[in-house]
């Protein structure tokens, strides 16, 4: 059955809460945020690792805890939705959400602009995580 509108409208806006949620649960938020507040100050020239809470130190902390996280992800499980169609459809949509993310981070610490010495600790591409992940 397709959703209505309404149901799809209160489905997205339970999913990007619960988006948010994981992210802090597994600690990609601190840095999607820094990520964030540096594209709106962003300076030509300026290393992303030289942005406050993207430094090295904080970037790999982040990275460990997301990566040990993906073991037993902490997925909601949406038991408050009836429907098994519009269950099934947010969790496979904030799985996805937490993949892009993630990818966005990826792809930002990775490019010519990151400026970190060392990438050892994105040991994971973004497909090994949508694999994990179930997507």
């Amino acid at each position: 059955k397709a959703l209505s509108e309404q149901e799809q409208k209160l489905a997205d806006s339970l999913i990007d809460g619960e988006t948010r949620h994981i992210l802090e649960s597994v600690g990609l938020a601190p840095v999607a945020d820094s990520l964030q507040d540096m594209e709106a100050v962003y300076v030509e020239g300026q290393l992303i690792a030289s942005h406050p809470g993207l430094g090295p130190d904080d970037v790999q902390a982040a990275m460990k805890d997301f990566y040990d996280s993906l073991y037993s992800p902490p997925m909601p499980p949406f038991d408050e939705i009836r429907d098994p169609v519009l269950r099934k459809y947010a969790r496979g949509k904030t799985a996805e959400n937490v993949v892009e993310l993630y990818a966005q981070i990826y792809n930002a610490l990775r490019s010519d602009r990151g400026g970190y010495d060392d990438l050892s600790f994105l040991s994971m591409a973004p497909d090994q995580v949508k694999t994990l992940l179930s997507v």
